[in-house]
């Protein structure tokens, strides 16, 4: 027989923290028994000790505990995020696209979506349940992947969320990626944001890092957007970019 209490009054020891299965194993192992490793997992799950995040990872409760996946996934979602860019990237990547500009907007919540450049793999990935990750490579002319990824990695700076810190696209690059290509789904959403931004932190954009992307070739298309999103919220900003823009491209 399995040694029913032994085993729950281990495992509560670690009660409100998620647990990935290997580490599941290791505390079942220590319980000989009849029934193999997923009897006893699949045991703990039917008497609500177990609730399964993914199919790899769960969280540690007593049966009191009515917490459901979606708050599970809340709280723990970025101690999940870190983990998965440990394991794929190490240091060699950063978040960027809309949820980039919104933290740099002091807006942390939890994203369906998220973008990772990275040097490595173009791949899409569910990293829990409906929270997806979209690894993607950004080639430059003229560079390869290595050399790519270094030139944008040089506009990217660490922030910490819930004592994590992440790799993420500065204030600027954050901008002309969420102007470029919008969607008809979010351009709603993403220009607001935008005059938002021009409206109180025009001060605050360094002009000069478009340029840096702009020498090849990079968001020529999100900085005219930017432009003329411009000349209607604050025509002294548009004016400086009009300047750069004139300077050594196009108007």
């Amino acid at each position: 027989m399995i040694k029913t209490n032994i085993i729950v009054k281990k495992l509560l020891k670690n009660k409100n923290k998620i647990i990935w299965i290997n580490d599941l194993k290791k505390i079942l192992e220590d319980f000989t028994s009849k029934w193999t490793i997923y009897k006893k997992i699949f045991w703990l799950k039917s008497r609500w000790y177990l609730l399964s995040v993914k199919k790899d990872l769960f969280y540690i409760k007593d049966s009191t505990n009515k917490i459901d996946v979606e708050e599970v996934i809340d709280n723990f979602y970025r101690k999940i995020l870190k983990n998965y860019i440990k394991n794929s990237y190490w240091q060699k990547y950063f978040i960027w696209w809309i949820k980039a500009l919104e933290i740099r907007n002091n807006n942390t919540s939890v994203p369906d979506k998220l973008v990772l450049i990275n040097p490595y793999k173009r791949a899409n990935e569910v990293l829990l349940k409906w929270k997806k990750i979209f690894n993607t490579i950004y080639n430059i002319k003229w560079f390869d992947t290595e050399n790519s990824f270094k030139y944008f990695k040089k506009q990217t700076t660490k922030i910490t969320i819930d004592n994590k810190n992440f790799n993420i696209a500065n204030y600027e690059l954050s901008i002309l990626e969420s102007l470029y290509s919008v969607s008809e789904i979010d351009e709603r959403y993403i220009i607001e944001l935008i005059k938002k931004n021009i409206r109180k932190n025009y001060k605050r954009i360094n002009i000069e890092i478009f340029e840096y992307f702009l020498k090849v070739w990079k968001y020529w298309s999100s900085c005219k957007l930017l432009y003329e999103i411009s000349l209607w919220i604050n025509p002294i900003f548009a004016e400086r970019l009009k300047n750069i823009l004139i300077k050594r491209y196009w108007i």
